[in-house]
């Protein structure tokens, strides 16, 4: 009589899905802030910087049409074209930088796809908001990332907290508001060093996931733009799933790696989509108990739907300068 072999398939497949449900409540658990609180970091009496900087990086059609190429995957699982596109439209830059002005983090600069290791490390000497025990540390780490695996080529937008900059790839604005977010977050932090470490680890780091979510809908809610709100809903909730489940994709092989990354986004969509409707239903309610704002309201939705499947502002461009900044790609 054979020995019955245990059918490791089906463990796998509950762990499968045991990762799902939790991927599924972990994306879905986002709500907005509500009242919502702005931020106040700079005191009084201190002189804080009066302008919001923007960098963009040189077009090179080469390294464009690699960015293009690489960012193909990103944008498959979060169902939208705009993702890792490596430019940033006018009408987002001005969202990103009322944001940035209105929260008092004029301090941040923004790279816009743009590369520049030799300003990074500057930045990093001279950000004095983190302990250098801290900076010295696992921000050289950061900074050695950065080098070596650049978003201006393998996309990704993220705000370092070890220079204070923010790097955009993508041209939506409730993608760059959630990465702000996160600044606004390590502003507020009486060990912002700390705050960031701990931020740096698998799973712990989506609770400041959920925080910039939070403040997104908020910020979005108490200004009333359903476009930020629902782009939230539809993009930044499946990225959110993404990353639940990159500590997975760690200790799992290639391809089931990959089944997680699906999944994740899959969750983080079921999820930004249940939230997507059920909002829609509050806005329609609320239009039908306010008939003088219907038609404005109705012509907000009816162009999200179609669409669904002021600071002061210092712009460096790149593609303007002169050829002295070659340092700069």
């Amino acid at each position: 009589m054979t020995e019955a072999t245990p059918h490791h398939g089906l463990s796998r497949s509950t762990h499968f899905w045991t990762w799902l449900i939790i991927v599924c409540w972990l994306s879905g658990s986002g709500c907005a802030n509500v009242p919502y609180r702005y931020g106040r970091f700079h005191p009084q009496d201190e002189n804080p910087p009066t302008e919001v900087a923007i960098e963009y990086g040189k077009p090179q059609k080469t390294l464009d049409n690699i960015a293009w190429f690489t960012g193909i995957w990103s944008r498959l699982l979060s169902m939208n074209s705009e993702v890792n596109v490596h430019g940033l439209s006018e009408d987002n830059k001005e969202k990103l930088l009322v944001y940035l002005n209105e929260n008092d983090l004029n301090d941040v600069l923004v790279r816009v796809n743009q590369y520049d290791p030799k300003g990074e490390w500057r930045r990093l000497r001279e950000n004095r908001r983190i302990g250098p025990g801290w900076r010295y540390t696992v921000g050289v780490l950061s900074m050695a990332h950065y080098t070596l695996i650049p978003g201006r080529v393998f996309g990704g937008d993220e705000y370092n907290p070890y220079t204070n900059t923010l790097y955009i790839n993508s041209d939506l604005s409730a993608v760059a508001l959630h990465e702000a977010a996160y600044a606004k977050d390590i502003h507020s932090r009486r060990l912002p060093g700390s705050y960031a470490v701990m931020n740096e680890v698998p799973l712990l780091s989506l609770w400041r996931h959920t925080k910039g979510v939070n403040d997104v809908l908020g910020y979005a809610q108490i200004n009333d733009d359903w476009s930020i709100e629902s782009e939230t809903y539809r993009v930044v909730y499946p990225q959110m799933g993404i990353h639940s489940t990159g500590f997975a994709g760690l200790i799992v092989p290639f391809w089931d790696g990959i089944l997680f990354s699906v999944a994740g986004a899959t969750a983080g969509h079921a999820t930004g989509r249940v939230a997507l409707a059920q909002r829609r239903k509050e806005r329609n309610a609320r239009m039908n108990d306010s008939p003088m704002d219907q038609s404005s309201e109705s012509a907000e939705l009816l162009a999200e739907e179609s669409d669904d499947d002021s600071a002061t502002i210092q712009v460096t461009n790149h593609q303007t300068e002169s050829p002295d900044d070659d340092d700069r790609k």
